[in-house]
C-alpha cells in the first residue's frame, strides 16, 4: 500500500478504531469464526447475500477469486472452503477489521488457506489476466466517481477472458429513495463512503468493458424462493397482493420488470449484479 492517497489513509485508521470498538464490545475469535452466522441483522444479510450467489453463480472448486474489501476475511473463508484460490484484499491489516483477522480463520481450518494483499481496489497490485473473479461485498461505494471508475477498469485489467466481477449488498441511490447521507451511521470512523444510482454502476462497468446484468436483491420479500400459501382468514387485501406476487414471481418478464422499477426508481434496498469480460 504505497503512498496511499489522503481518504484511504483516513479510512483504514477508521477501521483500526473500529475495531477497538469490536473487542471492547466483546468480539473475539470465536465470533469472528461463527461469521456470518450471527444473530445481527447486518450479518444476516450478508449470509443470505452469499447463499444466493453461491446459487446463482457457478464457482468452482480452483477458481482464482479476488475478495475485495475483505475485512473481517468471512467471504475469503468462505470460499476457501469451498476449494477455491482466494486472495483477500483490504486497505488494513489490523485484527478484527482488517487482513490480520485471516490469523483466527486459519487457526480455525488447519490446512485451509487464502493469501492475503494490502491495496487499493482502484490500483489492485495484481498483474493483467490472472483472476476468475473478482467479489464486491458493500464495498464498491467506497469509491467517488473518480475511483469507482478507476476500479471497474481494474477489475476487467485482472480478470481472465470472460471472468465475472460478482457485486452483492451494494449501496444504492434512487429517485424515490435518494439516500443523501451515505455512511452516517460509521461517519466518525471516517468511512469514505457514496451512494450510486444503479445506471452509474452500469455506465462505470460499460465503460471499462464489462457487460452488466442486474440480479434479483437477496432478502427482498418478493424474491423469496418459497411460494406464499394462503391460509384460511387472511385479509382480502393481502391476499390478493400475494396471488398477484406468486404469479409475477413466477414470469421471468415480470419479475425482471419488478426488479428494474426497484433498482431504476423504487430503492430502499441494496444491489447486486454480474460483469462479464467478454
Amino acid at each position: 500500500l504505497h503512498a496511499p492517497p489522503a481518504f484511504v489513509a483516513r479510512e483504514a485508521a477508521g477501521l483500526a478504531a473500529f475495531a477497538e470498538v469490536m473487542r471492547a464490545d466483546g468480539w473475539d475469535r470465536e465470533r469472528i469464526v461463527a461469521l456470518p452466522d450471527v444473530d445481527l441483522p447486518y450479518w444476516h444479510g450478508q449470509r443470505l447475500a452469499l447463499e444466493r450467489l453461491l446459487r446463482d453463480e457457478e464457482l468452482r472448486p480452483g477458481t482464482r477469486l479476488l475478495d475485495v474489501g475483505a475485512n473481517t476475511c468471512w467471504a475469503s473463508n468462505a470460499f476457501a472452503a469451498r476449494g477455491l484460490e482466494v486472495i483477500a484484499l483490504d486497505i488494513a491489516a489490523v485484527d478484527l477489521q482488517g487482513l490480520a483477522t485471516a490469523e483466527h480463520w486459519f487457526a480455525a481450518h488447519p490446512g485451509r488457506h487464502f493469501e492475503r494483499a494490502l491495496g487499493l481496489m482502484f490500483d489492485l497490485p495484481l498483474a493483467d489476466g490472472v483472476l476468475d473473479v473478482v467479489f464486491c461485498c458493500e464495498v464498491l461505494h467506497h469509491n467517488d466517481r473518480t475511483t469507482l471508475r478507476r476500479t471497474f477498469a481494474e477489475a476487467f485489467r485482472v480478470l481472465k477472458p470472460g471472468g465475472r466481477l460478482l457485486a452483492v449488498n451494494e449501496t444504492g441511490r434512487f429517485p424515490l429513495a435518494p439516500n443523501l447521507r451515505p455512511g452516517r451511521e460509521v461517519a466518525e470512523f471516517a468511512g469514505y463512503e457514496h451512494a450510486f444510482f444503479a445506471h452509474e454502476y452500469a455506465r462505470a462497468a460499460r465503460r471499462a468493458g464489462f457487460a452488466i446484468e442486474f440480479r434479483d436483491p437477496a432478502f427482498h420479500w418478493f424474491f423469496r424462493d418459497e411460494p406464499w400459501v394462503l391460509e384460511p382468514g387472511i385479509r382480502l387485501r393481502r391476499a390478493l397482493k400475494l396471488s398477484v406476487a406468486n404469479h409475477a414471481r413466477a414470469d421471468p418478464r415480470l419479475r425482471r420488470a419488478y426488479r428494474g422499477w426497484l433498482y431504476a426508481v423504487r430503492g430502499g434496498l441494496q444491489l447486486a449484479f454480474t460483469c462479464r469480460k467478454p
